[in-house]
């Protein structure tokens, strides 16, 4: 069985890379005439990137095989039906120095001795999503400029398209530069924006779970879970609806923002608060302009500062007020950080923290002990010196 799928599968793989869509349809079961359409429109939509490498594996070791009596039960004419995840792999050429991984759940068939791939949904009830880029929602234009890949669906597709700020390319261009102006780690210098056309969509690709219209744009990175959650294939993910008709100067800000985000990947990790992440990336985003902490100083002005820096949860719940109260918060705690005792010693903080991966202890057990390591002091006493910067 296992032989049979990755045999089918490697078939899979090699007809996207040949662009022979005859030979890739020949990999989907006959019975689901909405799952081929969409199978159809996700080819057409892959085989437009200037791909260097695709790959599909199905990964038995991690989780077995899924397959439950009611999957069974779907395909009545199958001899056999299995549901192991699928690492989907590939490289956008000149882009991702790296393969991309996403994890993909099909639902394999076999039929007169041949398997067939039936669904991409059959988990979905349980949480188990198959993964979803641009492309499998409609057509795809490409726009390019010296260190950007833009990835938009052209406005004649039935799905519309983003209509976004003139200018974007030459922007991102701009904002790029800027995060080079603070952030002194190399990192890489390609970066594939993609802007989705529906609300729809954009959650989707995201898998959010949270109202995406509170934000304007989002860096979004797979994760290679066999080399020890290191962030791989960084995008950048545009929400144009909120996007659109704003000044250059705050698109400029916006995406300085999210390259930020694609700078420091290369070194973060999963015990790096939100807080931490988020003000770095409205400190570059700003051009480290302090006018930008205008309403949080309004706040402590009025008495309703609390003193305490936001947790993670308060980035993506509550009001939109709320929200953007802890977006400046954690600006003005890393404001704090570098006018206190400079880049270099943030950068070696958020080095010393992203290097945590799956270790013993809890995520503030690490970063009270990273800061220790850099300036001397815990949280609660940076939390307090911090709070005092700011009070009257």
């Amino acid at each position: 069985m296992r032989a049979g799928i990755q045999k089918m599968l490697n078939a899979r793989s090699a007809a996207v890379m040949s662009r022979d869509k005859r030979a890739f349809m020949s990999t989907v079961a006959s019975g689901s005439p909405s799952f081929a359409r969409r199978q159809a429109r996700w080819f057409a939509g892959v085989t437009k990137l200037p791909l260097q490498s695709y790959e599909l594996t199905a990964a038995w070791s991690r989780y077995g095989d899924l397959v439950r009596p009611r999957d069974r039960a779907a395909y009545p004419g199958a001899a056999r039906v299995a549901i192991p995840v699928t690492e989907e792999r590939y490289k956008i050429r000149g882009f991702d120095g790296t393969p991309v991984e996403d994890d993909v759940f099909y639902t394999f068939v076999e039929r007169n001795g041949k398997w067939l791939v039936a669904s991409d949904r059959g988990l979905d009830r349980l949480g188990l999503k198959s993964s979803r880029q641009l492309w499998d929602f409609g057509p795809v234009s490409i726009h390019r400029s010296r260190h950007f890949l833009l990835l938009t669906h052209p406005c004649s597709a039935p799905i519309g398209c983003a209509r976004l700020p003139s200018g974007m390319l030459d922007l991102a261009e701009k904002a790029l530069a800027r995060v080079d102006k603070y952030w002194p780690l190399p990192w890489r210098h390609r970066i594939v924006i993609a802007a989705p056309t529906t609300t729809g969509e954009l959650k989707r690709i995201l898998q959010a779970t949270f109202d995406v219209n509170k934000f304007v744009a989002f860096a979004y990175s797979s994760e290679d879970i066999e080399h020890g959650l290191r962030f791989i294939g960084r995008r950048i993910i545009l929400n144009w609806r909120t996007i659109t008709n704003r000044t250059s100067d705050s698109v400029l800000t916006i995406l300085s923002h999210e390259l930020t985000h694609v700078a420091t990947r290369s070194v973060a990790g999963p015990q790096l608060p939100t807080f931490v992440e988020e003000g770095i990336a409205e400190y570059v985003g700003y051009n480290a302009d302090p006018a930008s902490l205008s309403f949080l100083d309004s706040v402590v002005q009025t008495g309703g500062f609390d003193g305490k820096l936001p947790r993670d949860y308060q980035f993506t719940t509550g009001s939109g007020r709320d929200i953007y109260l802890s977006y400046q918060k954690a600006e003005s705690a890393v404001r704090f950080f570098i006018d206190r005792w400079g880049m270099a010693r943030f950068v070696r903080f958020y080095r010393r923290l992203g290097r945590e991966r799956v270790v013993i202890g809890t995520p503030m057990f690490h970063l009270d002990h990273a800061l220790h390591k850099t300036i001397g002091i815990g949280f609660t006493g940076f939390q307090k010196a911090w709070a005092s910067s700011l009070r009257p």
